[in-house]
């Protein structure tokens, strides 16, 4: 039962903080240190960069765990 339901909440979990990034302006790109986030408003191209490369993964991984199952 939990094997099943550990990649629904993954994906859950990662789409939320995706929309939350887009949503507050604030995009998470490390764990730890002061270049933690990356604020919109002070570095509008390294924000979408960031936001780019995630939007890739966000599609690409599923797309391959779809094609590979």
């Amino acid at each position: 039962m939990i094997q099943t339901l550990v990649p629904y909440l993954l994906a859950g979990s990662a789409l939320l903080t995706y929309l939350l990034e887009l949503w507050t302006g604030f995009a998470v790109v490390g764990l730890q240190g002061k270049n933690a986030l990356i604020d919109r408003r002070t570095k509008p191209l390294q924000y979408w960069v960031v936001m780019a490369i995630q939007t890739l993964v966000l599609a690409f991984v599923p797309t391959v765990i779809a094609v590979a199952g």
